[in-house]
Parts: C-alpha cells; sequence; structure tokens
C-alpha cells in the first residue's frame, strides 16, 4: 500500500491530510507568517515521534533571513545553479513545464482543481494535492477514487523524482532545518523505497 509511513498509526486519512499540509507548507518561501502556520499543521498532527516539533524547532534557531536566503539559494536561484530545484519536470525531463506537468495538471483537473502554471510540478502544490486527495478520502461517495488517485500520483510522480530531490536537499543545504525537512519527506514516502 503505496502510502505515508510513520512509527505511529496512521491509519485516519485527515492524519494524511495534515501530514501532506505540513510538508507542503514547509516548502513555501519562510516568509513572516511561516513558522505561525507550520506550527498550527503540526498541532493536529498525531506525532509520536516529535519528528514535527524538531524540524519546527531547527527553523526556529536560525533568523527569518537566512531562512529565506538559504531558500532562495537552495530552490530559486543558487549560484553557479540551483541545487534542487522544487520541480518534477526539471528532475524527469531536464526542463520546466514538460510532459510530467502536462500529466499531474490532468490530475488536477480530474478533479477540478486549477493551479498557476508555474506551480503546476511543485513539490508544495504536489503535497497540497496529496492532502487535497486525503481530506476527499473521507467522503464516502468519493473515498475509493480519491484513495485510487492518491496511490497513483505517490507512484507515478513523487516516487519518481522526490528521493533524488532529497538527497541532493540534504547534500546541498547549510541549514539543518532544510536537512531534517529532507529527512521528513523520505521518511513519509514509504512507497518510494
Amino acid at each position: 500500500m503505496p502510502f505515508l509511513y510513520f512509527t505511529l498509526s496512521m491509519s485516519i486519512p485527515i492524519q494524511h491530510a495534515f501530514v501532506f499540509r505540513f510538508l507542503s507548507l514547509a516548502f513555501a518561501y519562510p516568509n513572516e507568517a511561516f513558522l505561525s502556520e507550520l506550527k498550527s499543521i503540526a498541532d493536529k498532527i498525531n506525532d509520536k515521534t516529535g519528528s514535527f516539533i524538531r524540524l519546527i524547532a531547527s527553523f526556529e534557531k536560525e533568523k527569518q533571513e537566512m531562512l529565506q536566503a538559504e531558500y532562495t539559494r537552495l530552490f530559486i536561484n543558487g549560484y553557479p545553479h540551483t541545487p534542487c530545484p522544487p520541480y518534477e519536470s526539471v528532475y524527469r525531463e531536464k526542463r520546466m513545464l514538460g510532459q510530467a506537468s502536462i500529466d499531474v495538471q490532468a490530475l488536477y483537473r480530474e478533479w477540478e482543481m486549477s493551479v498557476e502554471t508555474g506551480l503546476i510540478d511543485h513539490i508544495a502544490t504536489e503535497f497540497e494535492f496529496l492532502s487535497f486527495l486525503a481530506s476527499a478520502s473521507t467522503v464516502k461517495t468519493i473515498a475509493t477514487a480519491a484513495k485510487d488517485s492518491s496511490d497513483h500520483f505517490i507512484k507515478e510522480h513523487l516516487c519518481r523524482w522526490v528521493p533524488q530531490f532529497v538527497g541532493d536537499l540534504k547534500s546541498a543545504t547549510s541549514l539543518d532545518a532544510y536537512r531534517l525537512l529532507g529527512i521528513l519527506v523520505e521518511s513519509s514516502l514509504k512507497a518510494c523505497r
């Protein structure tokens, strides 16, 4: 069953939704609301391992300007190249807005979602989509379709690029917070092992 794995029991779909929402927010630009948003979602996660709280504490240790500079270097425009661009197409096809983004957009449309073109296959958007599907799986009339879509999305999209992305993130970052984020993503996607 290719779904989220932690050492705690996460059989409740809404917990999956909270975890994927947290991961989505963790890959957002660290603005003034960044930490409060992460804390708000982390409070809803049954985190017996303490992974989410440790990650937040690690982000809190850094000055906001350092987080912003590291985010920009890692994900937007590092010199001489961006070490870990957070886009599926870049990892799978070595270009922006490739076939992977077209395929992902088709899945979004199946669920009547629209996403800004430049963010279609961004890691934060992909985790947000999984959060939506996990929430949708609590509705009896669409639960099976949502679960099937989630399993398909993880297998055919995230597992095809996120392991390499996480490896790049952990080796390229100079901040413990982003290294811990990489570890959390790794432990979250058992299906990719």
